[in-house]
């Protein structure tokens, strides 16, 4: 009896250490489908610091998309002009750390990147640093208080004198720059860290961050494969989705870019001039119909700036906000939305 009943005990301790392990296991999940990029978790609200590793599985990367809760969750923005030539796309650095990418058409339709950093996260390197337009700088206003080139049409350069947006010129602060001999020109100018935050200037504002509305949309078809085309086999870009990512892996002709974007927006942008040189003149205040690719899904709608300093605002056919996951953010102006394509494999 005495034998009967020790087991008895043994057996309740037993299931009282199974019952632990068991909630345990569950917290531990709860926890993880918060913390993982791709969680169905609403995340309005939230803040999130890009991860500096280029793997998007990596233990670094997933700590680093930890989302912390904040009333007013703001950053202090910093953009740096990247060239797209197709002689500059294998030497491109820091796009991976961006957290947002504006890409616009310039001469001969070849597309260029104004690539948006959390100032206080900046990459090691960044470039090829490239010549700033006009509409990178409507486009980036008032978000963005800072942007870094090398040169400028003569419209940016007088843009940036009577805009709120200070425009550093490596041209001029040419001994911050470096130039790669490993690299050919005009594709091997680049900026190091240790020299952005040594450039002479005005300081770096904190504005709020995210500027869109952060949410899982409940409706739209199905987008995992997303063609932009840009009228060239070099220069045309293909987005396809990442189920293990939850991110668009993006190509650029036949080169893989930088950079997973988790969020790709298109905006129709018409170009109304072509002007000396081939510069293109592209109107970014307004409205228009705009395409928000996110978790393999689309969203249709419209873009919406009220003046040159106002805020972009994105919203569905249906009147709602574009819902954006948390993460890498890349948007592409366009003339027409014509020129999108998407397929649901």
């Amino acid at each position: 009896m005495q034998k009967f009943l020790l087991n008895r005990e043994q057996a309740r301790s037993l299931g009282t250490a199974v019952g632990i392990v068991l909630a345990v296991c569950i917290a531990s999940a709860f926890l993880v489908r918060l913390v993982l990029p791709g969680s169905p978790a609403m995340t309005a609200g939230w803040d999130l610091e890009q991860g500096k590793s280029r793997s998007a599985l990596s233990d670094a990367t997933i700590l680093s998309k930890l989302r912390i809760p904040s009333d007013i969750p703001r950053k202090r923005l910093l953009a740096v002009m990247i060239e797209n030539h197709e002689g500059a796309r294998l030497h491109q650095e820091g796009i991976d750390d961006a957290l947002m990418v504006w890409e616009f058409p310039v001469e001969g339709f070849i597309s260029r990147f104004a690539v948006v950093f959390d100032a206080d996260h900046l990459p090691g390197r960044i470039g090829p640093v490239r010549s700033l337009r006009p509409y990178f700088i409507d486009a980036l206003q008032p978000l963005v208080s800072t942007v870094v080139h090398a040169g400028a049409s003569p419209e940016a350069y007088s843009k940036a004198r009577s805009g709120d947006i200070t425009a550093i010129d490596l041209l001029s602060h040419y001994g911050s720059a470096e130039r790669d001999e490993a690299i050919p020109e005009p594709h091997n100018l680049f900026i190091r860290r240790s020299e952005i935050t040594s450039l002479p200037g005005a300081p770096i504002t904190e504005t709020p961050w995210p500027p869109y509305t952060i949410g899982n949309p409940t409706a739209g078809s199905a987008a995992l494969t997303v063609n932009l085309n840009f009228h060239n086999p070099v220069h045309d870009v293909v987005y396809r989705y990442s189920r293990l990512r939850d991110a668009y892996i993006r190509s650029s002709g036949p080169t893989e870019d930088q950079g997973h974007p988790r969020n790709v927006l298109v905006l129709e942008m018409p170009v109304t001039a072509i002007g000396e040189m081939g510069r293109l003149t592209i109107p970014v205040s307004g409205h228009g119909r705009a395409l928000l690719f996110t978790g393999g899904m689309v969203q249709q709608g419209e873009w919406r700036k009220e003046g040159l300093f106002g805020s972009f605002v994105f919203k569905t056919d249906k009147g709602s906000s574009f819902l954006f996951a948390p993460g890498q953010t890349w948007v592409t102006s366009l003339p027409g939305l014509d020129r999108v394509k998407w397929l649901d494999e």
